[in-house]
């Protein structure tokens, strides 16, 4: 770092190296070491700067220099921009922009009760004090003091290891790209100061709406008559085949009952206590005008219940403080609850069953075609799908109906599944097109042609005494069974699939033909 500035023997003044003689006739001396300066300002090459005549630039005459050198930087300035500045503060961010302004004059080394500013500006919006941090911060109790006495001020760093020069400092200050940090800001704190207050403007706001509630509450109770009752929920523990199981369910369900008798017991500045009996029972309710819940010890035979805010959203909340027992409500959800994993497990139980009849339904494909292929042979000839040729063989299967061989929905059959689809596709020519086809009534109308398997009638019984969805409906349910086995129809678009029931759009039938 070049030096540009010292300080003049004679006056005792700072003083720039182009402002006194060439040489040692610049009678300078170092600030910092107090080594006499030779001022080398006739050079056309080398930027003008001092040099030391004895010793060497330490560290400390670096730092003394950049200090003296952003001093004179903000002594000789007649514009001034104040820095941006904000805070959060209750989850608002509070913001002030820069803003430029006039400097009408500059003070170095400015007294300001029993310290020294480095600059002090007096600018269009008022004084501004300029604290220079190079070798270390603005001491705690120089802060403090200017926070105190609000006076705005504005501490900027320059670290000296970046290895800037005084101009490149100086670049860098006029696009207030250097480091810099509020210590008092009259102007963030004049808009502090009116967010606090609109946010207490909100809090008696808020105050007021909550005793209008509590006010319009205990006139309803006194007046009417009636008392709102909350729900009551508990964490229920339990055992069920060697495990435990924790859930949490409504013991008490809200409701509003009618009172024999309503009296005023307290009444303060923070709520409203209110005796109640209904039922023969006496409550004892607490209207909070706030989100504390006062301590209340109802005598014995008592119960208690507290109304109160969210401070969020100004809701009343209610809720027991003290209630009646409701153990037998507990054991009667604990018995459901033991009930609900005893059809659980039927239910995994009734699938698994289903599941291994659904397979070895499938699964037996050869010995269903060896039974029941020339029934359907036979079913072909009669409706005229197909005509026989001696010496060829019988009619092969519809494209459609074989692209799945499993069929597994129709295992309650126990026949041949393109016999079944075919005979399905019959059934539903025999409905008027675009009316509705019930899926329950064509599983009854095949089940009067193929019957079903004794064990399917079984597992249904069982499946619907369960009366709990399942996720094999397809393998089960009538209805679904029915959906699932007109896919094949559907795909070609002779048929509309619905909830409940299906539309035909043409001829099943003859999509048969071979």
């Amino acid at each position: 770092m070049l030096f540009e500035y010292a300080l003049h023997k004679d006056t005792n003044k700072i003083v720039h190296v182009d402002a006194v003689p060439n040489g040692k006739r610049c009678e300078c001396i170092c600030k910092n070491c107090g080594d006499a300066l030779v001022a080398k300002n006739n050079g056309r090459v080398i930027r003008h700067h001092f040099s030391h005549t004895t010793k060497e630039e330490s560290r400390d005459c670096q730092m003394t220099q950049l200090h003296i050198g952003m001093q004179q930087h903000f002594l000789s300035i007649s514009k001034f921009t104040l820095p941006q500045n904000s805070l959060s503060l209750d989850d608002t961010d509070i913001f002030v922009p820069e803003f430029a302004t006039d400097v009408s004059k500059s003070t170095l080394e400015y007294k300001i009760g029993k310290y020294w500013a480095d600059v002090y500006l007096e600018t269009g919006v008022g004084g501004v004090v300029i604290e220079v941090w190079v070798t270390h911060e603005c001491e705690e109790e120089k802060r403090q003091y200017y926070i105190d006495h609000q006076i705005d001020s504005i501490e900027y760093r320059f670290p000296l290891n970046e290895n800037r020069s005084i101009d490149e400092w100086v670049a860098l200050l006029k696009v207030n790209r250097v480091d810099y940090k509020w210590i008092y800001h009259s102007a963030l704190e004049k808009k502090k100061l009116k967010h606090l207050e609109k946010v207490e403007q909100e809090k008696q706001r808020a105050k007021a709406e909550r005793e209008s509630k509590v006010h319009e509450l205990v006139k309803r109770s006194m007046e009417d008559k009636t008392l709102y009752l909350p729900c009551i929920r508990q964490d229920i523990g339990l055992e069920h085949n060697g495990k435990t199981h924790n859930i949490n369910r409504e013991v008490f369900t809200a409701r509003t009952v009618t009172c024999q008798k309503v009296s005023l017991t307290f009444e303060s500045d923070e709520c409203v206590i209110l005796d109640i009996v209904t039922g023969g029972r006496t409550i004892r309710v607490a209207y909070s005008y706030s989100n504390c819940i006062p301590e209340l010890r109802p005598p014995d035979g008592k119960y208690a219940i507290c109304n109160y805010f969210d401070d969020e959203s100004n809701v009343i909340h209610c809720s027991w403080l003290k209630h009646p027992s409701v153990e037998a409500s507990i054991q009667k959800r604990r018995n459901q609850y033991i009930l609900e994993l005893i059809n659980i497990d039927k239910l995994r139980h009734i699938k698994e069953k289903a599941e291994m009849l659904a397979s070895e339904y499938s699964n037996g494909y050869d010995t269903f075609f060896k039974a029941n292929y020339s029934l359907w042979k036979e079913w072909m000839i009669k409706r005229r799908l197909f005509t026989p040729v001696l010496g060829k063989k019988g009619p092969s299967f519809p494209r459609h109906l074989k692209m799945n061989r499993k069929h597994e929905q129709l295992w309650p059959f126990q026949t041949f599944h393109i016999l079944v689809l075919s005979t399905l596709a019959e059934i539903i020519d025999s409905y008027p097109i675009n009316k509705p086809i019930y899926y329950r009534d064509l599983f009854m109308e095949l089940t009067q042609d193929y019957g079903l398997s004794e064990q399917y009638q079984t597992i249904l019984k069982e499946f619907k005494s369960l009366n709990r969805p399942s996720s094999f409906d397809e393998i089960i349910d009538e209805e679904s069974i029915i959906e699932k086995s007109l896919e094949p129809y559907a795909m070609l678009g002779l048929v509309l699939l619905r909830k409940d029931h299906a539309k035909r759009k043409d001829s099943l039938v003859s999509s048969l033909k071979v």
